[in-house]
């Protein structure tokens, strides 16, 4: 197909938006726009012809019955994907575990799956089967522990190599999904109902075990008390207990919950300014953003520095990490910009009935009645990961090893 719109063909698209996202990955947001805008430029396109041309490819996909444009341009975005950020990932294809190379590794799992009888392809390679169960568990081991995605893209580009029609395959399993979607929207697919997420939803998910869980009720609860009945004694425990948990997430922030953080430290800021807190602790509030800023800072360097070798390199946790870089970015320009800010608030009066340390929620800082610390849990699903499961090749073969 060398259709264009707005002389930008399909194929063009999917390499525009490679490109992009190398570029985001390499230099961040902001700095990668100017780089962006210019590699449009050597193509004769602005980011106004482009949006054009971008939305226009869009509407005819999203107008096709048969789902085949959109499996087409799966295939081509995956292809520059691989381009933009596994290219520069170092050959595993000839090492070797219990002395099976992953390309035959790969190899023999595509034939079988195929149809082959798994121990006739086995002895076809000279393998024994004792050999080949141990090889079959240190893969699957190493793959399970490959944190960088680099032996399981390589598995899987190497798999898709050993099976024939595997990328027609999974181009028609990609238009059958996106036909059977057009066909619910066509019907006039039913609006699923909103869940009201309420206040007593919110009181209840602040005593979750999963920290993560409870910061993101407390700064609910911080949005409610902002806009709420302050004389409410229900609101007025939840935001205390709020409170306690914005300190909490302050002090053991990490990586995946640094935006909690950044918000709560935002709430505490809404909090002196409405009435919650006192002088004592208002002052209390500001030191702990500063002890959460330094870290953040700490953080950022590090990132920073383990950032700096593969800047400039086409391999998959450079998506993750700039994505980390950004996050502590902004935690640190939005902490900063508190402390910058915390002595001019004007602390008002107390609401009726409110007390300081001797809260309704009868809680300080540092305290968490109702269940012990407990790690953040991953987002595996998230990051790159969840980028490479949505591809219609990678995805299918992650999913099939488990991943």
């Amino acid at each position: 197909m060398d259709e264009r719109i707005h002389g930008v063909s399909l194929q063009d698209c999917a390499e525009i938006m490679g490109r992009e996202g190398a570029l985001r990955a390499q230099h961040g947001e902001a700095a990668a726009k100017p780089l962006f805008e210019q590699f449009l430029g050597e193509r004769g396109l602005d980011p106004n012809l482009w949006a054009q041309a971008w939305n226009a490819w869009w509407t005819r996909m999203e107008s096709d019955p048969s789902g085949k444009l959109h499996a087409r341009f799966a295939t081509l975005q995956q292809q520059a994907t691989q381009q933009a950020h596994l290219a520069d990932i170092p050959d595993a294809s000839q090492d070797a575990k219990e002395g099976v190379t992953l390309e035959v590794y790969a190899k023999c799992m595509a034939k079988a799956a195929a149809g082959e009888d798994m121990q006739a392809v086995v002895a076809a390679e000279g393998l024994s089967w004792e050999q080949w169960q141990k090889a079959q568990t240190a893969w699957n081991t190493a793959m399970g522990a490959d944190h960088d995605h680099h032996l399981t893209t390589q598995y899987g580009q190497l798999y898709a190599k050993y099976t024939p029609g595997f990328q027609q395959q999974m181009e028609g399993q990609t238009a059958a999904i996106m036909a059977a979607e057009h066909a619910q929207r066509e019907a006039g697919r039913p609006d699923e109902p909103e869940e009201e997420y309420e206040l007593e939803d919110m009181i209840r998910e602040l005593d979750d075990p999963t920290p993560r869980t409870r910061w993101t009720a407390a700064h609910h609860v911080a949005n409610q008390w902002d806009i709420g009945d302050k004389s409410d004694p229900t609101l007025k425990a939840a935001a205390e207990k709020a409170y306690t948990l914005a300190h909490e997430a302050l002090d053991r922030f990490d990586e995946i919950t640094v935006s909690e953080a950044e918000a709560l430290a935002q709430d505490l800021k809404v909090f002196a300014e409405e009435g919650l807190l006192d002088a004592e602790r208002a002052a209390d509030s500001k030191q702990a953003i500063e002890r959460a800023l330094a870290r953040g800072r700490e953080q950022l360097a590090t990132f920073e520095t383990a950032f700096a070798p593969i800047r400039d390199k086409a391999v998959p946790e450079r998506v993750k990490m700039q994505s980390r870089i950004q996050d502590f970015q902004g935690f640190v320009e939005t902490l900063s910009e508190l402390v910058e800010e915390w002595d001019d608030i004007d602390l008002p009066e107390a609401p009726a009935g409110a007390s300081a340390a001797g809260s309704a929620a009868g809680s300080t800082p540092g305290s968490t009645p109702g269940a012990a610390i407990q790690p953040a849990k991953k987002d595996d699903e998230g990051g790159f990961l969840g980028f490479l499961k949505s591809l219609p090749l990678i995805g299918q073969l992650l999913k099939m090893l488990g991943l």
